[in-house]
């Protein structure tokens, strides 16, 4: 499923660093950007209509990706037969995903939305566990997805104890950027599951470029017909959120991401699932002035180590058990 040459970035720099050294900065690369797209996300949605966000991130990200293969000799072509499906997977992951994870940020801090998005690991485990020739959950998966619900529960308390006593306007609230949240990590696991399952041969760069490239075009008919561009006002904080994302967040996280899976133990490689939740919850503590409660601490220190056991009980089935392609994995 990933070819054996490296990003083109990472086979430059290679001749200068030492492997260790790339490792470290791909880890570091990983975790940094990733665990930071939720604070830009909020920033960007704070600012810009949702569709516009998704709209243009997309687009940027597509455009670099598209010039890349192009500089690198790549052609951009993909297998007969798999056009459709990357156009599918596209807009769950990039449509689907991230227009609900941004509406739903526009509504609870970004830390907390990433606790509620990092059970999507758990969510590809128990459609796997359902589909024919899927892999059922042993108990160390049961026992994460059961310690997973019980983490969201703890963590949502103090929004169902203020909606069910009175003050319901931000309980409610609360509770809706819940579901809202909870439907984007459903559209990414279903998205990955079917990733999977289509058994992509494209190079990972190109299908990556199908997949954003689609749900940008989709992403900006939708912001043209909800209005969205007609009532954006472009402020240099939404605009340099954007550019964050399209760069960082998808193209330079996708390398990072793409050379460790094939240079590093993939038992290591997944950390990332529940390392870039923590990521995101200290960021917008430092950054963005954001505060837990006590409860809402104790439910990420549960939903953290759940989603740690799901991934591990998975982890040695293959590489492609982390949460699929590279691609599936730019938020």
């Amino acid at each position: 499923m990933f070819k054996r040459q490296g990003p083109v970035a990472w086979n430059e720099m290679s001749f200068r660093l030492s492997k260790s050294t790339l490792v470290l900065l791909a880890f570091g690369s990983v975790y940094l950007f990733w665990g930071s797209t939720y604070g830009a996300i909020h920033v960007a949605g704070e600012h810009l209509p949702v569709p516009v966000v998704s709209a243009t991130r997309s687009l940027i990200s597509a455009t670099l990706i598209g010039l890349i293969c192009l500089l690198s000799g790549k052609s951009l072509r993909v297998p007969k037969g798999e056009g459709w499906k990357l156009v599918v997977v596209g807009l769950l992951f990039m449509s689907c995903n991230n227009m609900l994870l941004t509406w739903g940020e526009k509504m609870v801090p970004s830390g907390f939305a990433s606790l509620i998005v990092s059970t999507m690991p758990i969510m590809i485990a128990l459609i796997e566990m359902v589909l024919p020739g899927g892999d059922a959950l042993n108990k160390r998966g049961w026992a994460g997805t059961i310690l997973g619900t019980l983490g969201i529960g703890v963590l949502v308390w103090p929004s169902l104890h203020v909606a069910h006593g009175g003050a319901g306007v931000d309980g409610s609230r609360t509770m809706l950027a819940v579901w809202v949240l909870l439907g984007a990590a459903l559209a990414f696991a279903v998205g990955s599951v079917l990733s999977r399952r289509f058994h992509f041969t494209a190079d990972t760069f190109v299908a990556t470029g199908w997949q954003i490239g689609a749900a940008g075009i989709f992403n900006a008919t939708f912001a043209a017909a909800s209005g969205g561009w007609h009532r954006a006002v472009w402020t240099w904080p939404g605009f340099g959120s954007i550019v964050y994302l399209s760069v960082f967040g998808s193209l330079f996280g996708l390398v990072a991401f793409t050379y460790l899976l094939q240079n590093v133990a993939v038992t290591k490689v997944s950390t990332y699932a529940f390392v870039n939740p923590v990521i995101a919850v200290l960021l917008g503590v430092l950054l963005l002035k954001e505060r837990l409660v006590k409860t809402e601490i104790a439910g990420m220190a549960v939903i953290v180590c759940a989603v740690a056991m799901v991934v591990y009980s998975r982890v040695d089935r293959g590489k492609r058990e982390i949460v699929g392609t590279a691609g599936e994995a730019v938020e």
